[in-house]
């Protein structure tokens, strides 16, 4: 790379620190818990600009603020945040990773089954909350709904504060009968576990379980052998105590169903948020690894 462009991508970089403005809150955790400080920043940004650059095969929006997110996924070491499997995945299971649009998804979500909470926790984390009993297997295949999840991560990764301060999932067992079992295959839970552990440069910092019926434990063993410790002491059962559950997610935030006051659970605004944004998600599918079936 010449010394002017590599100069000039430099000076970019230690603008772009200046001109993100977060809350002194977040900018404590990313200090604090991912290395952000304004020299890594600068260093390990340029550091990745180049490891990109040098992928002939590889094309990426011209933004550093889309590098950004896979460097504090990885605390701000931009060898293995280059080395993250996102667009490897999307290659090699483009039927569960590549992302929709979210007109070709309205259907799922009409489903409320699915929901991006509004308001942050008490951590600053996004909460998203899926219901298996709204899944009807039906109507929907596996690969609809992992997708719809897929869409949901690509919107909020967007934000700097998610970023940084991760995400919860609550998934709602209740109504889990023997026709879910195709959403359970070992298949289908090793891709989940790719996702959260080496695919998507989100952090994952919390699944909180609730009104599991006394048989999860059979979906469980299915899953647990793809889990890294770290991940695995994050998975916490709740059963039908609430109380349990807001011990880790404060109630003013969450729907009533969960003991919450935040409202019934209804998923439009989330759907509608997904909608307004189908421009850029139509942006998305220009980038990524160049895949050349000629052979020369």
């Amino acid at each position: 790379m010449p010394m002017e462009l590599e100069s000039s991508i430099h000076k970019t970089f230690s603008d772009s620190f200046k001109k993100h403005t977060l809350n002194p809150a977040f900018l404590q955790v990313a200090e604090d818990e991912l290395n952000e400080t304004p020299e890594n920043y600068k260093q390990q940004l340029n550091l990745l600009c180049l490891l990109v650059a040098n992928d002939k095969n590889l094309r990426l929006p011209e933004d550093d603020a889309f590098l950004i997110r896979f460097l504090r996924a990885k605390k701000f070491d931009g060898h293995k945040a280059f080395h993250m499997r996102y667009y490897l995945m999307k290659i090699k299971y483009p039927e569960l990773i590549t992302c929709p649009l979210p007109s070709e998804v309205s259907r799922i979500l009409n489903f409320q089954a699915q929901n991006m909470l509004v308001n942050r926790d008490q951590f600053g984390r996004r909460v998203y909350i899926i219901r298996v009993d709204n899944f009807d297997s039906t109507q929907m295949t596996i690969e609809e709904v992992f997708r719809t999840n897929i869409l949901a991560l690509e919107e909020v990764v967007r934000e700097p504060e998610t970023q940084i301060a991760g995400v919860v999932v609550i998934v709602d067992m209740a109504g889990l009968k023997l026709h879910h079992a195709k959403f359970f295959t070992p298949h289908y839970a090793k891709r989940t576990v790719e996702v959260v552990q080496d695919t998507f440069p989100l952090r994952f910092k919390g699944f909180h379980i609730v009104n599991e019926p006394f048989y999860f434990d059979a979906f469980m063993a299915v899953v647990k052998p793809f889990l890294k410790d770290k991940v695995r002491k994050r998975i916490q059962l709740h059963g039908t105590n609430f109380s349990s559950l807001h011990e880790f997610i404060h109630p003013d935030i969450l729907p009533f169903e969960y003991g919450g006051t935040a409202g019934t659970f209804d998923n439009r605004p989330w759907h509608l948020q997904l909608l307004s944004h189908e421009n850029y998600f139509k942006t998305l599918e220009n980038y990524g690894y160049k895949v050349d079936n000629n052979d020369d």
